[in-house]
């Protein structure tokens, strides 16, 4: 499946395939959103945070572009438990599916900073905790006690479990875009949180920190 761009038609949105264009449509510190269909827990992951998927386009991972080769990524599984650096041709030449979004109005100094943020991440522990939170989080009675809590349930619960030291995949993208404090938006939208409370899609779904999709 490799790369696709999304298209906003109407209402809808909908995703069609890409050639990877370094420079173009992915770069240096640029974000990517990936899924793997044939991954349980990718399906999972999906599943548990569908509350906050608006797009319907399936998203459960995230990674920070290293290069036009690499990116950085917190990983979770029996070889790698920790931030590490990974080539993007294994999302690229593979069935799973690799979406990039640009942050918005950013120049380079701040995608470097960016990417040497997540660089500097790397062999950080996963943060195993923090994704059962996460799970836990987007449950129906704690989603309703949420909000009429507004989210103080949610705050406690990051912050109880939270490992500074340690990131899941989403945490880490959100801890790295908060680092470019330059960036006008390092601050606004989904990263006005703490990171440890960043979902997967709730990073991608957010309108103000990236640039909006194509629309026809």
């Amino acid at each position: 499946m490799g790369m696709k761009m999304v298209v906003k038609t109407g209402d809808k949105y909908c995703y069609e395939d890409a050639k990877p264009v370094y420079g173009d449509n992915y770069k240096r510190g640029y974000i990517g959103f990936t899924f793997n269909p044939s991954s349980p827990v990718s399906n999972i992951i999906v599943k548990c945070t569908k509350y906050w998927n608006y797009s319907a386009i399936p998203i459960s991972h995230v990674l920070i572009v290293e290069n036009e080769e690499t990116c950085i990524e917190a990983l979770m599984g029996k070889d790698d438990n920790k931030v590490v650096k990974s080539p993007l041709s294994k999302y690229f030449d593979s069935e799973q599916l690799i979406f990039f979004r640009k942050p918005k109005d950013i120049d380079e100094a701040s995608l470097n900073t960016i990417t040497e943020t997540a660089v500097s991440s790397l062999g950080s522990p996963y943060e195993t905790k923090q994704l059962f939170g996460q799970i836990i989080r987007a449950g129906f009675f704690t989603r309703t006690f949420n909000k009429i809590t507004n989210n103080v349930f949610a705050d406690c619960l990051s912050n109880l479990i939270d490992d500074p030291k340690a990131f899941i995949c989403s945490e880490l993208a959100a801890y790295c875009l908060k680092s470019a404090k330059n960036w006008e938006y390092h601050d606004k939208g989904i990263l006005k949180r703490s990171t440890c409370r960043v979902n997967p899609i709730e990073l991608f779904e957010d309108r103000t920190i990236f640039k909006d999709w194509n629309i026809e």
